[in-house]
């Protein structure tokens, strides 16, 4: 019997057909879809004169557009989870409650990230930017130890990570630059201002 009973059992699974990969969640997708506003977290404000990504992005190739868009919604969303932890930071109030939240959302920035793949020519700039998001989320890490110990902020900012993940955002600035020479000023202002307005410095 149990010989019948596993030869049945076999015989369902080879039949069942293969399961299909699981579509990323409504959150997961709006992770990727730039936003109407821009606006900051209340209580916050962007460290730059961030404006909007121009919708039809004028001066970046047609097959670029949607990655560009993609890519900056999430660094957007990253920049403005950056910015509630660094007020949780400062203050000294919520600090593992505000860290676990900012490491949630960014998990899944950084996830959706890695899912993506860039248009040709575009993967060193890729790799920039999802080098820059974990840099800063060990920083972030480490950081929650020293403000719990007592520490400054002055030394947080004194990670390693936060130089490193300022210079992968730089030179993802560089790259995207020499990509796209023929940009209209508000693209380029735009690009130039998510990138720093993620930056730590």
């Amino acid at each position: 019997m149990a010989r019948a009973a596993g030869g049945a059992a076999l015989f369902l699974l080879l039949a069942a057909p293969p399961a299909l990969p699981q579509a990323a969640g409504p959150e997961a997708a709006a992770d990727a879809v730039y936003p109407e506003s821009i606006a900051p977290p209340p209580g916050t404000q962007y460290p730059c004169a961030l404006t909007p990504l121009p919708r039809s992005l004028p001066g970046i190739p047609e097959a670029d557009r949607a990655y560009v868009n993609r890519t900056y919604a999430r660094l957007l969303r990253a920049t403005q989870a950056k910015l509630l932890v660094l007020r949780a930071f400062e203050d000294l109030r919520d600090l593992r409650a505000a860290h676990a939240r900012y490491q949630d959302r960014t998990e899944r920035l950084a996830g959706g990230l890695e899912a993506e793949a860039p248009p040709a020519g575009l993967e060193p700039f890729h790799a920039d930017v999802r080098e820059a998001l974990s840099l800063q989320r060990r920083f972030f890490a480490r950081g929650l130890a020293l403000r719990e110990a007592g520490q400054g902020m002055s030394d947080v900012y004194a990670l390693p990570e936060a130089r490193q993940a300022s210079r992968r955002l730089l030179s993802a600035w560089g790259r995207m630059r020499a990509r796209y020479p023929a940009w209209t000023p508000e693209t380029k202002d735009s690009i130039y201002h998510h990138l720093c307005a993620l930056d730590l410095f």
